[in-house]
């Protein structure tokens, strides 16, 4: 563990009980006891050094002192991603919380197979939340990554702010533009798309172009859905971080 997520946010008094779930993680998984020390990020990425204080036999009671914040090397990454099939979904939240993205939007597409209606979603929701914690822990991730409810195509924002980069994947050029010249201002903010195994319809490629999306053609092969998310994550992150390096050249 690289840290562990706190379930909500410290007291201000700083002294925090920790049960259920949390205390099952800590104390048994990690065998932490009275005295142990570990890090830990609250739901807001609010970074804390933590002591074991008190062991109970089912509670934790741990010292929390705030510590400073990591500095932020990368734009934010919202990723909207059409709902697959199975559980494929809960591959992609894993995936690419250890990737970096900062939240993760269901799309109900026009070709996916899972529709929100039949599904429980109270159920999916705890479920899909629980797999974004778990990889924050195991990858340290500075911030922890937002699971949202599902939406449709038509219900993403029309209003999109000018440090806000907005892009789609889709398998043929649809434009000459690439990956490199879109990030090369540096946005504070991408939102990425990413169709279901059907891929776009062509209605939901007009409303991206309505709401200032841009296509991004990442070579000829054939992706599946929960490989194409991590790919255009990984290659969004690489860039921006060897930037310097090849706008020298």
């Amino acid at each position: 563990m690289r840290q562990f997520v706190l379930p909500h946010q410290p007291p201000d008094e700083g002294l925090m009980r920790l049960s259920d779930n949390s205390f099952h993680y800590l104390s048994t998984v990690l065998r932490l006891r009275r005295e142990d020390s570990f890090p830990a990020v609250d739901p807001d990425g609010r970074h804390y050094h933590c002591t074991v204080e008190i062991a109970g036999e089912n509670y934790l009671e741990v010292r929390v002192i705030p510590r400073g914040e990591p500095e932020q090397d990368a734009p934010r990454i919202t990723l909207y991603q059409c709902l697959p099939k199975g559980r494929k979904l809960d591959e992609v939240i894993r995936k690419c919380t250890e990737a970096g993205v900062a939240a993760v939007v269901p799309v109900e597409s026009e070709f996916s197979v899972i529709r929100v209606e039949a599904m429980n979603l109270d159920v999916k929701l705890e479920r899909w939340r629980r797999v974004a914690r778990e990889a924050v822990q195991q990858s340290g991730s500075p911030t922890p990554v937002q699971i949202h409810e599902p939406v449709t195509m038509d219900q993403l924002s029309d209003r999109v702010s000018d440090d806000t980069l907005r892009l789609f994947l889709h398998h043929e050029p649809l434009e000459q533009q690439t990956l490199h010249r879109y990030l090369a201002h540096l946005p504070r903010n991408i939102e990425l798309v990413v169709g279901p195994e059907g891929g776009l319809s062509h209605r939901e490629l007009e409303i991206l172009d309505a709401k200032a999306f841009r296509p991004v053609y990442l070579g000829s092969q054939v992706l599946r859905t929960e490989t194409a998310a991590l790919y255009a994550v990984a290659a969004i992150r690489t860039i921006v971080m060897e930037q310097t390096s090849w706008m020298l050249k």
